[in-house]
């Protein structure tokens, strides 16, 4: 079977306005803590502003992969890339049985819980949760409405934003 790549739904524009404001609030301290050691001491100084650097480059990768995650189904397996969280999943790994398309507003018990390692914005969820049904879980969510559920053997199950969910599936299963 030849690769084929679907990519994530694109996150809405809430995400971007929430990512943009969480960067803005978290902006202050450090332009206070920069401009009262300009004069003081310039080593300090510097070592903010490497800071921000920084940060702004882990929010602008934030809102990269939220719009260009990409899922790759290989003969070897599922391959997540273009995320902080991305992976490659071996064929014998995926429960094959059991992947299906959810609606999160419909199927509680697959919701989101708790974040225990990720990112969590309203409208982009990505990394590892635990589901209300206390399954843990690696997420890629950018829409709630057609979720590709795919559990492993590995004790943990991966939730996809999809933009085919159903071509996707048929893919899977032909794995």
């Amino acid at each position: 079977m030849a690769n084929k790549t679907f990519t994530i739904v694109p996150a809405p524009i809430s995400t971007y306005l929430a990512l943009s404001g969480i960067f803005l609030i978290m902006l202050i301290p450090f332009i206070v803590l920069a401009f009262s050691c300009v004069h003081h001491i310039k080593h300090f100084s510097r070592i903010v502003f490497v800071e921000l650097f920084f940060m702004v480059l882990i929010f602008a990768y934030f809102g990269y992969s939220s719009r260009n995650t990409k899922f790759v189904i290989t003969d070897e397996g599922l391959k997540i890339q273009g995320a902080l969280y991305g992976r490659t999943i071996a064929k014998n790994s995926l429960v094959m049985r059991d992947v299906r398309i959810l609606n999160l507003f419909e199927d509680e018990r697959h919701r989101p819980k708790i974040r225990t390692n990720g990112v969590g914005l309203p409208g982009y969820l990505e990394g590892w949760f635990r589901l209300k049904n206390k399954e843990k879980a690696l997420l890629f969510l950018t829409d709630r409405e057609q979720i590709v559920y795919i559990p492993t053997k590995d004790s943990y199950s991966i939730l996809l934003s999809v933009t085919n969910p159903e071509l996707f599936l048929q893919k899977v299963n032909k794995l």
